[in-house]
């Protein structure tokens, strides 16, 4: 079993971006933060890979790129075909269905507050059927240990 199929497995939220659009600039800021949330020693040798989708900013050679330099193998889904990412296109549902259609957000910084306080609340409140009863945050603490042992440098 690979890195990330175990991470993704935790169904944590490790790195998200709100922005007004979707470019490489803003997918890059999203991968950084996660890989620097759940990887602080690197991401070089823990096998992971990332299932993106077929958007410009997945496919732009800066990110493809970037995850090369990672270290990240990168599997694309099948074009129209979001059961591939099946995982992601259910949080994005939640997320629509129980924090933005339900405001009315005055302004930009608002609703990335809003955004970041219900993920916050999905991490660390929410336990899953599917993680045993346990809380994403639960779960990725502790894939972590094993993940932890094995990719800390050795000194």
């Amino acid at each position: 079993m690979r890195g990330l199929d175990r991470l993704r497995r935790t169904r944590e939220i490790v790195g998200w971006d709100l922005s007004l659009r979707c470019r490489a600039e803003e997918a890059l800021a999203a991968l950084n933060r996660a890989v620097l949330e759940v990887l602080p020693f690197g991401s070089r040798g823990t096998g992971l890979t990332l299932t993106t989708d077929n958007g410009t900013q997945f496919t732009s050679a800066r990110y493809v790129e970037t995850l090369n330099q990672l270290g990240i193998t990168h599997r694309r889904t099948a074009y129209n075909h979001p059961e591939g990412n099946s995982y992601i296109e259910r949080f994005h549902r939640s997320l629509k269905e129980e924090e933005v259609w339900l405001n009315e957000y005055q302004n930009f910084d608002q609703a990335e507050l809003g955004i970041a306080r219900w993920i916050e609340e999905y991490n660390h409140d929410r336990p899953h059927r599917g993680l045993h009863g346990r809380t994403p945050h639960d779960a990725r603490a502790r894939f972590a240990q094993t993940l932890t042992s094995n990719t800390a440098p050795c000194v």
